[in-house]
């Protein structure tokens, strides 16, 4: 059985009313395509705290007294933050390290004032830059373990965070 089809003249007020109810719909989706939101992540809850996160570390072969942790900060407060220091049951001291270039020359150097972490911004502590140099370390790190830190802050006080001991991670 053929189907029907309707054809409408186009001197016809059905044309008219047809050409009208498209050009309304194509202005219809226009609209909704310009102001639709583009798929994007969901957005992320603002930091409004000091966050610390992501913390690991290295495993340190037998017969080597240092080890290298990694974090991140967020400083997510009103106000700048300084990170004083660092301890830990494991290490006789833990000190904040930097690394950069100097010419052609990778240079480590103890942050011997802390690092001051400005209102709004993250420090990344990664190999090869930012990392806690473990110093006069008894027992090595083996993967797995969890080794405690207390980070000391000049605002936000002491915080306890532990940094897993990851195989294969960057070396320092």
């Amino acid at each position: 059985m053929a189907s029907k089809r309707r054809f409408v003249h186009a001197s016809g007020k059905g044309y008219v009313r047809a050409m009208k109810n498209l050009l309304i719909i194509a202005l219809l989706a226009f609209a909704a395509a310009c102001g639709a939101p583009q798929t994007a992540a969901p957005p992320q809850p603002e930091i409004t705290t000091l966050e610390v996160s992501d913390g690991w570390a290295n495993p340190s072969p037998g017969g080597v007294d240092v080890a290298a942790g990694y974090l991140t900060i967020a400083n997510g407060t009103d106000a700048e933050e300084r990170l004083l220091s660092a301890s830990s049951p494991r290490a006789s001291r833990v000190e904040i390290h930097e690394m950069r270039m100097d010419g052609d020359v990778m240079r480590m150097r103890m942050l011997e004032s802390g690092l001051t972490i400005p209102r709004g911004e993250t420090a990344f502590f990664e190999a090869n830059g930012l990392h806690l140099m473990f110093i006069g370390v008894a027992q090595p790190f083996t993967p797995g373990e969890e080794i405690p830190v207390t980070l000391t802050f000049e605002k936000a006080g002491a915080r306890d965070v532990r940094l897993q001991v990851r195989a294969g991670g960057p070396g320092h």
